[in-house]
């Protein structure tokens, strides 16, 4: 319970689950690219995180930096023969550049995960990500127990539930990677 006049609805990266979908396509994986901006808050929180999961996981982290998106193709070669696979974040600069990034992974015949299902489409083999039709719907939820008289400071702030499972065949073919059945059976969205 945040207290005062606020609460709210995060809808911070599942990156646990994301790692457990990337072992599970990926099983051979020992290390995971991770392709982001410095500068971008939200993507330090998710390196710090990342960390601590791929450590659960038993996956080496190594890191490549794009400070704009004209580094993104330099940052993503940075990371070939240093990464197993790759995983983008929502981070503002790599996502606008985000085909940059699939070309280099897909020459090189890496697979390519993002943390946006809208990604997937632009060249990621997969990607865990909320549907944010269903969050809104959450943060109204929140949004009507206020107007009702709940004061803000007593509703729990919380993490969004629910989220997609995207991918793609034709990157996935690309990368040498075979989705197997249990992935396949979760997709929300198959794209070929």
């Amino acid at each position: 319970k945040p207290g005062r006049n606020v609460t709210g609805l995060s809808d911070m990266l599942p990156v646990g689950e994301h790692l457990a979908l990337i072992k599970e396509i990926s099983p051979n994986a020992k290390s995971i690219g991770f392709l982001y901006n410095s500068a971008e808050a939200n993507s330090v929180s998710t390196l710090a995180t990342l960390k601590a999961e791929a450590e659960k996981a038993g996956l080496k982290v190594v890191e490549s930096v794009a400070t704009k998106s004209a580094e993104v193709q330099g940052a993503t070669r940075a990371l070939v023969g240093k990464a197993d696979v790759i995983y983008v974040p929502t981070d503002n600069t790599i996502v606008s550049a985000f085909e940059a990034a699939a070309g280099v992974a897909s020459e090189a015949k890496i697979p390519l995960y993002a943390a946006d299902t809208d990604s997937v489409a632009r060249g990621a083999v997969a990607a865990l990500g909320f549907n944010y039709f269903d969050v809104g719907k959450q943060t109204g939820a929140v949004v009507v127990r206020i107007l009702k008289g709940e004061k803000p400071g007593d509703i729990p702030a919380t993490v969004a539930v629910g989220t997609d499972l995207v991918i793609n065949k034709k990157a996935a073919e690309k990368a040498g990677v075979t989705f197997p059945e249990s992935v396949t059976k979760r997709a929300t969205k198959v794209i070929d």
